[in-house]
This record gives structure tokens, C-alpha cells and sequence, in this order.
């Protein structure tokens, strides 16, 4: 069974209206009001080219970390995290030490959603190098684990290395869950690193025939048992007039790879009672967790997000069943 607990909602910290801190914080609010697993935000350091982001006519991105405490300052249940913290842009050390932060200041309430990344000018920031993003993803994937497990760590990688170094404090939760984003190939360092992968918008017969299966295999071989999530778009109508109006917009939202990509197909969105309906045929082919976003990747506004928010909690939320 599907249920509002079940969902994550993606926020932005960027927009074509800017967002202010208080504005995502009082979204994030509303989520947890309504009963939303968690809020998680992007964590590009500057507005990547193409794609949704021809639209914005600003280039303003909030940097989501220091967003993350304002948000885990104003809730009390929501668990809050990134999706995704690119972790070949800063050394493991301080990915342990934010998180582990964040998780104290929360009460154990930290998601870790961490990807490769794939946007030049993120890489270009720091000064780190995109051609080995992988070998360092996977490199600070063990070290910061074994930091937040062991009392010093001592650690001889080709990207870092420590000698017999403590992390202190510890998070509250034994290893903050890792989330992490990535296709078929991430498979196996989820299955070793991860609670869950999220992939983009995978279909019911995908999950059944290619996801479980692999995943499945991957878990056997480090003895884990890591879940199955899905990314996508949503978006509640009122009628098929106003379905047909954002449609050319999910339609954008989900091109980015593939133009021919049918948005009705892979995106939770139409009636109430077409968005429960797709919510639960993903479930029953096997997906453990949602991560949706009502936004648009931030072309609407955090006030339109919390309107679909709320009307799917009220007018989808209901209709979701075994």
C-alpha cells in the first residue's frame, strides 16, 4: 500500500521567482504537516546551461547547505537531506562532518542523497576533475562511512588519504541512510553503500523484469538489503483543460535525454484518480520509495509547489490502496 509517509518532495533553491529561505522552510513546513516522508534540495553550485534552466531569468542558486539547517531548525518529524550532494566535489572529511552535524542538530532526521554530478561548472568550482568523478564518488563513499563507524581511520586511496583521523561528533543515527541517485550502472555501489537507489522515472515492467532482479543480485553479493526508489514530475489537475496546459511543460521536464519521452508515461500527474493509479501500479511492481517534485525543477514557484502539495495529500492521498 502507497501512502503520503511513502513520498518524498524535492525542493528548490532556485527559481524563476528566487525563493527566500523562508519560503522553502514554510514549504517544507507544509510537508511535514501533511505527512511527506521528507524534503530534500538540489546542490548545484551555479544554474547549469540548457535544458529547463533556459528559462530562468536569473542565475541565483541558494547554496542548499546552509538552507538544510533552517529547514531541520523549523520541523520536528521530516527528515531532510540532499538529492544529491555531489561528493567528488569536496573532500570526504567534510561530507562526514556536515552531515553528521546536521544529523546531531536534527535529532537523527539527516538523508544523504549523493550522486557523481555530470555539470562541468560544478567541477570547475572547486577545482575537482569531472573525468574522475567515480573513483572519487565510490573513494568517498567507504571514507565517510568508516568515519562516522570507527574511532580513527586510516585510509590509502588514489583521490584521498587519511592516517588514523577521528570525525567526532557521530551522527545520531548510526550511518545517516545514503540515497543514492544514478542508473543501472550505481547499482552495485548501492548495494554496498546505500539504504536506496533513485533512479529517473524506471516503468512498472522495468521495475519488475530489470530493477528488482539487479538490485536483487547486487544485495546478495554484500549481504545489504537496499530499496528501490523513483524520481519524477507531478502534477494534480483540475480537468483536462488544465492538465493540457502544463503538459507541454512535463513534456520539457522529461526531454532532457530523450525528446520522443511521453510525459503521461513516466510523470505522476493528470486526475487525482490517474496520479493514485500510476502511484500504485509502481508500488506493486515493486518501488519502496517516491521522490516527486510539484515545481517543475523550480520554473514554479515554492507557493505553487505547496498547492499541489496539498492537493495531493487531500484529493490523491485517499485513493491510494493496495
Amino acid at each position: 500500500m502507497v501512502k503520503i509517509s511513502d513520498i518524498s518532495v524535492m525542493m528548490f533553491p532556485w527559481g524563476v521567482e528566487t525563493p527566500t529561505v523562508g519560503e522553502i522552510v514554510e514549504g517544507a513546513k507544509l510537508a511535514e504537516e501533511l505527512g511527506f516522508y521528507s524534503v530534500t534540495l538540489p546542490t548545484h553550485m551555479t544554474m547549469p546551461p540548457g535544458w529547463l534552466f533556459t528559462d530562468f531569468p536569473n542565475k541565483n542558486v541558494l547554496d542548499a547547505f546552509v538552507v538544510l539547517p533552517a529547514i531541520a531548525a523549523a520541523t520536528k518529524t521530516l527528515r531532510v537531506g540532499t538529492n544529491s550532494c555531489l561528493l567528488p566535489l569536496l573532500p570526504p572529511y567534510h561530507w562526514a562532518k556536515y552531515f553528521s552535524t546536521l544529523d546531531v542538530m536534527s535529532g537523527g532526521r539527516v538523508i544523504l542523497g549523493a550522486a557523481v554530478g555530470w555539470w562541468q561548472e560544478d567541477f570547475d568550482a572547486v577545482g575537482a576533475n569531472i573525468r574522475k568523478r567515480g573513483k572519487m564518488f565510490d573513494e568517498g563513499l567507504e571514507v565517510l562511512t568508516r568515519l562516522w563507524t570507527e574511532e580513527r581511520v586510516t585510509f590509502q586511496g588514489a583521490h584521498y588519504q587519511l592516517d588514523g583521523m577521528p570525525m567526532q561528533p557521530r551522527p545520531v543515527q548510526p550511518i545517516p541512510p545514503i540515497w543514492i541517485g544514478g542508473g543501472l550502472a550505481s547499482i552495485d555501489r548501492t548495494a554496498k553503500y546505500g539504504r536506496c537507489i533513485v533512479p529517473f522515472w524506471p516503468s512498472p515492467e522495468a521495475v519488475r523484469d530489470v530493477w528488482k532482479p539487479k538490485l536483487s543480485e547486487a544485495a546478495a553479493k554484500y549481504g545489504t538489503d537496499p530499496k528501490l526508489s523513483s524520481f519524477t514530475f507531478a502534477y494534480v489537475a483540475d480537468g483536462e483543460a488544465d492538465f493540457q496546459k502544463y503538459l507541454p511543460t512535463l513534456r520539457n521536464c522529461v526531454g532532457f535525454e530523450d525528446p520522443s519521452i511521453d510525459p503521461t508515461d513516466v510523470t505522476i500527474s493528470g486526475s487525482p484518480e490517474q496520479c493514485a493509479e500510476k502511484f500504485m501500479a509502481l508500488s506493486q511492481a515493486g518501488i519502496d520509495h517516491f521522490v516527486v517534485e510539484f515545481q517543475f525543477h523550480g520554473l514554479e514557484s515554492v507557493a505553487f509547489g505547496m498547492k499541489q502539495m496539498e492537493k495531493f495529500a487531500t484529493k490523491v492521498g485517499p485513493l491510494l490502496k493496495d
